[in-house]
This record gives structure tokens, sequence and C-alpha cells, in this order.
């Protein structure tokens, strides 16, 4: 790939519709630059840790792409951002490179963290695992915990919800990691999430119930990853 970074962003970003999704993000990349994007994700499993450097040029090596110019093509429609300190994968949604509230255990044992209540749900679908999903209530610090096996659902406690929020940080084209992650929680029940949403004036939202949840985390990530013979590395 030769296109400097700067004109691949702009040639991505004027691709993309208002509000698109994750899935609709990656549908304007060409071949070779969703290929890596699907292996940056599978490297979430593959690797020991999240991709480091290291990883994500032995990566873009295998496609021909210049790792500095394909990750600023992927920064560019916010599909991937990396730690300017270590140039370790710090978001790559469903992932997060980074410890959070949303722990998602997979049945191997392998351990992954989610960017947000959604992501957490999109991961065991994106990876058809069975998992473990462990996070907390943000208004009364409870625990929620959510199982899947073998495509049953069981949320703890059992009036679980979703809370979908947004907020204008960033502008209109905001990073979802700014705008919209620390706003995509689990909450105990739907008073808990009228609280959070009264504690945030600023924020525009929905409340998923359980099913709504799991079935917006599946459209947004439930195709992205193509990979079917992923091996786990250590957890």
């Amino acid at each position: 790939m030769t296109t400097d970074p700067s004109a691949a962003m702009e040639t991505l970003a004027g691709r993309l519709r208002p509000g698109a999704g994750i899935r609709q993000r990656q549908a304007v990349l060409p071949d070779s630059l969703r290929g890596f994007h699907q292996r940056l994700l599978g490297a979430f499993v593959t690797e020991p840790g999240p991709p480091d450097a290291a990883v994500v040029g032995r990566l873009a090596a295998e496609l021909e792409l210049d790792p500095e110019t394909a990750l600023a093509a992927l920064a560019a429609i916010d599909l991937v951002h990396t730690d300017p300190a270590t140039g370790t994968i710090s978001v790559a949604y469903p992932f997060s490179g980074r410890p959070t509230p949303y722990r998602v255990e997979l049945a191997t044992g392998r351990v992954v963290f989610a960017m947000c209540a959604i992501d957490a749900l999109g991961i065991p679908q994106m990876l058809d695992r069975d998992a473990h999903i462990s996070s907390i209530d943000p208004v009364s610090g409870q625990p929620i915990t959510v199982e899947v096996h073998r495509g049953v659902w069981r949320f703890g406690p059992p009036s679980t919800v979703v809370l979908d929020g947004r907020t204008a940080a960033g502008g209109a084209g905001g990073r979802v990691a700014d705008c919209c992650c620390p706003h995509m929680n689990f909450h105990i029940d739907r008073a808990a999430a009228d609280a959070y949403r009264r504690a945030h004036p600023d924020m525009t939202g929905m409340l998923f119930n359980q099913a709504q949840a799991v079935q917006a985390a599946g459209r947004a990530f439930g195709n992205l990853l193509d990979l079917v013979n992923l091996q786990e590395g250590t957890p």
C-alpha cells in the first residue's frame, strides 16, 4: 500500500455515511485492509496480550502493508487506535487493550476486555464462543454477570438492562470510545439506568432489555471476523 496516511484517511472517511456502525465502517475498506483489521481482532485471542507493535508489524507484512499507513487508515474511520507511547493496540472495537469494567472470559479460559457493555456481548458472538462476562452497575457498584452457553444467555441479576448512551464528546466525528463507550453500561434494573441518565443530562440514548442488547451486539459484531480457525493463546 503506497498511499500516504493522510490521503488514506480522507479517502476512507469520505466513503462513510453519518452514524455508520462498525460493520459499515469495515465494509468501506479495501480487501487488504479488511484482512488486516480482521487479523488484528483475531490477535486479541491468538496472542499472549493485546497486539503490540511487533505483532502489528508482522500482520501488516503478511499482507504487504506498511503498518503505519494501515493503522492510520483504520484510525481514520474509528476502527482501531494505538497507545502512542507503546504502539500497542488500545482500542479495536469490541476489544480494549486495557482493563475495563467489561471482563470477558471465554470458555477456553482466555480473558479479554471489552470497550463497553454492547461490545462485551458482541465478543462471544463474533468469536462464536461460550463466555462469562463480569461487569458492574456504575450507579450502585453492584456486580453484574452474563453467561452465554450454546446460544443461551443468562443475566444476573435477572432484572439487568443495558443503556446505550451517547454524548457530544469530540463533536459529530468523535470517536465511539469517547462519546459512546463510557455510557454504554450494564445496569441492575431500569431504575438504576434512569438514575444514571438523570446524572448525565447531556447524554442521549435508549434502554435495551436483554434480548435487544444481545441482538444489537450481534448486528454490530457478529460478522466482523471470518478467521474460522482461531487458536487461542495463553490466558
